[in-house]
């Protein structure tokens, strides 16, 4: 693994989900223009764009929190810290799970917080369940692969 990819697991393991985060926010919330319409090729015809965006960006976002946070070095027993050495490995193991879950909670309140925000803003953009849904389904499916690695 390159270095600058451990010093982040190793110091700050939450920037890349959170800089992901923010992304989202942004992308989602900022109000709607004309160049925001995306035209597919005519393979991709009736595709929901947006929807697979959804799926994606939710999915790439639970990716970096997997990568970055859920596996910082402190997780594993050889390269546990001084101050976590008296912490057995089946509490680590109930940490982890526990992390995890708090991860996919938070991702999913996110998306739902971001669609009543959309609804009560009006900047052009619409509020959807199904968007609520990709996002859930992005999260959950990149968190299924996660836990198989």
């Amino acid at each position: 693994m390159p270095a600058v990819f451990q010093l982040i697991r190793t110091k700050t393991p939450l920037i890349p989900a959170v800089t992901w985060g923010f992304l989202i926010l942004y992308l989602t919330l900022r109000p709607k223009s004309a160049g925001d319409i995306v035209s597919l090729p005519s393979w991709l015809a009736g595709l929901p764009i947006d929807k697979v965006a959804h799926f994606v960006f939710w999915g790439i976002w639970f990716v970096l929190y997997g990568h970055f946070y859920l596996k910082r070095p402190h997780l594993s027993t050889a390269e546990r810290p001084s101050n976590m050495a008296g912490i057995g490995s089946e509490n680590l193991v109930t940490i982890a799970r526990k992390e995890l879950l708090f991860g996919i909670g938070v991702m999913i309140f996110f998306g739902a917080l971001i669609e009543i925000a959309q609804h009560q803003l009006n900047w052009g953009r619409e509020a959807e369940w199904a968007d609520l849904a990709a996002d859930a389904a992005g999260v959950l499916i990149a968190a299924l692969f996660y836990k198989k690695s």
